[in-house]
């Protein structure tokens, strides 16, 4: 599968997790309404996931270029 497959099976899965969890959840949407809210839902999730991804990325790049040595370093 190439990356877009993947992404769009991903969004896919999680659209259809969530209108299955909205309407039979203790307040029991709708049909309609549990497909509305899903289409808000997946975007969102996707976009989390995504910052979540960037977040990580960019807290392993700031620990591999510390603006001071790590003290083991020093006493080399």
């Amino acid at each position: 599968m190439t990356k877009w497959q993947k992404n769009a099976a991903c969004a896919l899965a999680i659209y259809a997790l969530s209108v299955v969890v909205l309407r039979f959840s203790v307040g029991g949407q709708g049909w309609g309404t549990a497909l509305l809210l899903a289409l808000v839902v997946t975007p969102l999730t996707l976009w989390m996931g995504w910052l979540r991804g960037r977040l990580n990325e960019q807290a392993a790049e700031w620990g591999r270029r510390r603006a001071w040595p790590w003290p083991e370093e020093r006493r080399r």
